[in-house]
């Protein structure tokens, strides 16, 4: 009965990843890279013998050379060494205020752009949190056509994309425009439900040369807007929803109306809109490469720092040196990366640490490595078992082979 046990576990531990954490809230308000380059090397005594630098659970913990409000982790992985970087996070009851409205937007690099000047901080161009607002932007499929088959163009110079059994119908001004000249760069055809003037690069530049707004001509769809408010006032949360659509160039003067509930949840103990992921992974890369702990270029650490946000931790998000869809090799969050294996599973359990006094440095004079200690060169490796599950593993077969 206990070799059939036995068995049972050990071909569960085969067919599943041994160590799999799911993710957690605290990897919202963190930023974290796997430096798995091949040739990127590190010296982690010389971190051991940093001065206000703790360990704990072979994970070096001190705070952020950037703001020292903020955590550091580093520990060494299967797959290299990690470097993570968190605003702290706490249990809160807070007063949230919710609401929605549905409206159609034409998302651009020009409208992402304005956003972000504005304060407005942008994950995956579908969520945007500024100053404790958080609006997030789920597609509402039209109905006015399933493919490119059910619209037609319609006007006098062909300059109207409506339903196929509409567009005959239309009638404009036979007064041809020099944007027109545009329409040669798309098609007509059904987007989200919607016959509408494909959206295309070249297409939106000449639009604005000609000095009209892409998103009078492109109907990109239509988008439930979420909005969730910690803490704000009706009139705080509709500025924010209205300053948001003004980048759009959507005029709204009616107020949304919102529910108020009290949550009680993990939330960040630092507004994350004071401090930049960015500039916080920088530092301590930075900082780690002046003594020697890890030797990567200035590139990758620009590269790195370019691709950082917040959010862009844990399994699913961390930074890593991954091969893309096109597939060459870059810098970027995992998610992104050529064929990822994302885990869904989401737990409110985290851990977390002592935080020492003072900031992390490392004195004059390094005394040699203690004995044995190696340099670690990083690249990628293929298997995910690691850590506790492989001693169970381990474990496991010594059982079966004393049977």
């Amino acid at each position: 009965m206990k070799r059939a046990l036995a068995m049972v576990i050990l071909l569960m531990f085969t067919v599943t990843p041994l160590v799999r954490a799911c993710m957690t809230p605290a990897d919202s308000y963190a930023v974290e890279v796997v430096l798995n380059k091949p040739g990127i090397t590190s010296e982690l005594w010389r971190l051991e013998i940093a001065h206000h630098v703790l360990i704990e659970n072979d994970t070096f913990v001190f705070r952020s050379h950037y703001d020292k409000r903020l955590y550091v982790l580093v520990w060494n992985a299967s797959d290299g060494l990690h470097i993570k970087v968190g605003i702290p996070v706490e249990w809160k009851t807070e007063d949230v205020s919710m609401g929605s409205l549905n409206v159609s937007l034409l998302i651009t690099p020009d409208v992402l752009e304005r956003l972000k000047d504005d304060g407005w901080r942008v994950s995956d161009n579908t969520t945007f949190e500024r100053k404790g607002v958080k609006i997030t932007l789920l597609p509402v499929k039209g109905s006015q056509c399933t493919s490119d088959a059910d619209c037609a163009t319609g006007g006098c110079s062909g300059e109207v994309c409506a339903p196929k059994e509409e567009a005959p119908k239309i009638v404009t001004p036979c007064v041809y425009k020099p944007w027109y000249d545009c329409l040669s760069l798309t098609s007509c055809g059904c987007l989200n439900g919607l016959c509408t003037w494909k959206p295309d690069p070249a297409f939106e530049t000449c639009l604005r040369e000609h000095g009209i707004d892409p998103s009078r001509v492109v109907r990109a769809g239509y988008f439930e807007l979420k909005v969730e408010a910690i803490d704000k006032s009706d009139d705080e949360v509709n500025v924010a929803v209205k300053d948001f659509l003004g980048a759009f160039g959507v005029s709204c003067n009616s107020p949304l109306t919102l529910v108020e509930t009290a949550v009680t949840r993990l939330s960040p103990a630092i507004d994350p809109s004071e401090v930049n992921a960015s500039e916080a992974i920088k530092a301590e890369l930075e900082w780690m490469k002046e003594p020697g702990i890890v030797n990567l270029s200035e590139r990758d650490v620009g590269e790195i720092s370019t691709v950082a946000q917040w959010g862009f931790a844990g399994h699913n998000g961390r930074i890593g040196w991954y091969e893309g869809a096109n597939g060459s090799y870059a810098w970027m969050p995992y998610y992104r990366s050529r064929n990822p294996s994302l885990i869904k599973c989401v737990s409110n359990a985290f851990q977390s640490y002592n935080l020492p006094n003072g900031t992390a440095y490392v004195g004059p004079t390094l005394t040699k490595p203690p004995s044995g200690t190696p340099t670690t060169t990083s690249g990628s490796t293929k298997g995910e078992v690691c850590g506790p599950g492989i001693v169970a593993l381990l474990a496991l077969l010594a059982a079966l082979g004393r049977r």
